[in-house]
């Protein structure tokens, strides 16, 4: 058997108060951004690409369900990677479920809803089935 006399019930609530303090405090004193990130107001440099490798439309609704496997497309919008490629107008639209997530895309864009987005792997073949 172990001896736990040395650790207190004051002694663990102190240290778990300094440490959650310390988190606060680094994260909002923390480092300053760094200078050479790109932000959302800077102006993205157009890749040169050419006719042919031009996308056939710029605009284009797409659809997140809020999981970590929308973070590639979240990231892409605000880092202006649809803007560099010719995508000049690209709208991200955050879906509550997979049912709405179904339903927008069976709508379309031109019908207020999406056009495509982040989707797991079965739902697409999924909702291109007639049962």
């Amino acid at each position: 058997m172990s001896d736990l006399s040395q650790f207190s019930r004051r002694r663990f609530l102190t240290t778990a108060a300094a440490s959650g303090f310390s988190a606060v405090s680094l994260k909002a004193f923390g480092n300053p951004p760094e200078s050479g990130r790109a932000t959302a107001t800077e102006q993205i440099e157009v890749a040169d690409i050419s006719h042919e490798m031009m996308p056939e439309t710029t605009k284009v609704v797409l659809n997140y369900i809020p999981i970590i496997e929308a973070a590639p497309l979240v990231i892409a919008k605000e880092r202006g990677f649809f803007t560099k490629y010719g995508m000049i107008d690209v709208e991200i639209s955050k879906q509550a479920n997979w049912a709405s997530a179904r339903d927008n895309v069976t709508v379309g864009s031109q019908g207020g809803g999406i056009d495509g987005g982040q989707w797991q792997m079965p739902m697409p073949h999924l909702t291109s089935c007639t049962w």
